[in-house]
């Protein structure tokens, strides 16, 4: 059950949980709406609306949604793109809020909203589940529990045998990896740990090697390809996101939106990332070196590799094609890589980019 006074202001942890979710849906939704015209969206345990002053998810998505459908290019090829949207939340207060916000709104005809709903998750769940089951276009799940007690990773499975599914999860992980020594005498705790992570109730070195075990238990249990962990960090806490997909461009996506927001690449810090800066520090980050080394080992252990599979080991290891293009153009520098171009008009750099996660252009060999 949601504190009392939640909704009363806007933490920083939760702006910078709403910054990874406006960045995502502002990139998502275009490129779903481009191709398929339509797409679904369900934000579960949506909330009030607003936190304080400051939009929560529900308004986030409403004014995502409305710059979107406004767009240009969208009305120029997708006359008739439909956004449908549905809100749920078990709390009848957060309900009532939310609803009064959405009838002072005006909505596009392009915006279909359903609920908000106040049902508790696992009933609303399964009717989700059942009516998006026969839906092409892509969808997009939001679960932002306000315990981890609330959620199971067998639902956030459930979700993801939807076709063209996509879950962003918010999980409070700083208090379970706070009081993980005391797991054994915390019932919920000791659950929420042998169901979400890959290690259990073990002394982990940081919050970071907690969340890489939940990382690495949503990959093996769902058995997905890509799944990305985003820490959010106010100083006093420190909670976690958890990005599932079962797309490359997807998780290039996100990617680049977490290394643009967080220099390491791992953890969006409330009260630093949003200010400019006239460097960019991430090839100093602890998290850069270890994955440029893990980088390299690839390359030199594959010998040979086109320019897809460099894209694809970006996307796995969440890393970013810029970085992945700066680590290639050091090793050609230094003649231990040649490069054969498999077309004639595509014959400078290495191809290892974003849009070309699906074009053979390119393979990058070793030559030590």
């Amino acid at each position: 059950m949601v504190k009392k006074d939640f909704y009363d202001s806007q933490t920083d942890l939760t702006a910078s949980k709403i910054l990874i979710y406006r960045k995502y849906l502002s990139s998502f939704l275009p490129k779903v709406l481009m191709q398929y015209g339509k797409c679904y969206v369900a934000d579960f345990f949506c909330g009030r609306g607003k936190n304080g002053n400051a939009n929560g998810s529900p308004l986030v998505l409403l004014d995502v949604a409305k710059q979107i459908l406004e767009d240009a290019v969208i009305k120029a090829n997708q006359p008739n793109a439909e956004i449908v949207i549905v809100f749920s939340d078990a709390d009848q207060r957060c309900c009532d809020d939310l609803k009064a916000h959405l009838k002072s709104m005006s909505l596009p005809s392009g915006i279909k909203v359903f609920g908000p709903f106040c049902e508790d998750f696992k009933s609303i769940k399964i009717k989700a589940i059942n009516t998006f089951q026969t839906k092409m276009p892509p969808k997009f799940f939001f679960l932002d529990p306000f315990t981890y007690s609330e959620i199971g990773i067998d639902d956030v499975k459930e979700f993801m045998s939807v076709p063209a599914a996509e879950v962003l999860l918010f999980l409070p992980t700083f208090h379970s990896y706070r009081f993980v020594k005391c797991a054994n005498d915390v019932g919920a705790l000791k659950v929420f740990l042998e169901n979400f992570t890959e290690k259990g109730c073990v002394d982990y070195l940081d919050i970071n090697d907690f969340n890489e075990s939940i990382r690495q238990k949503l990959l093996k249990h769902i058995g997905l390809k890509y799944v990305r962990a985003v820490g959010l960090d106010d100083g006093a806490r420190k909670n976690a996101l958890f990005y599932l997909t079962k797309h490359r461009t997807g998780m290039l996506l996100m990617n680049k939106l977490v290394w643009k927001h967080a220099y390491d690449g791992v953890t969006v810090k409330a009260k630093r990332d949003n200010e400019l800066t006239l460097f960019d520090l991430s090839m100093t980050s602890g998290n850069f070196i270890r994955i440029k080394e893990i980088f390299q080992n690839f390359i030199k252990a594959k010998k040979q590799l086109t320019n897809i599979e460099i894209i694809d080991f970006v996307a796995e290891n969440c890393f970013d094609t810029k970085y992945a293009n700066d680590i290639l153009k050091e090793m050609k520098d230094q003649n231990t890589i040649s490069i054969e171009y498999k077309r004639n008009d595509k014959t400078r750099g290495f191809y290892v980019a974003d849009s070309n996660w699906d074009q053979d252009l390119a393979t990058i060999i070793y030559r030590g």
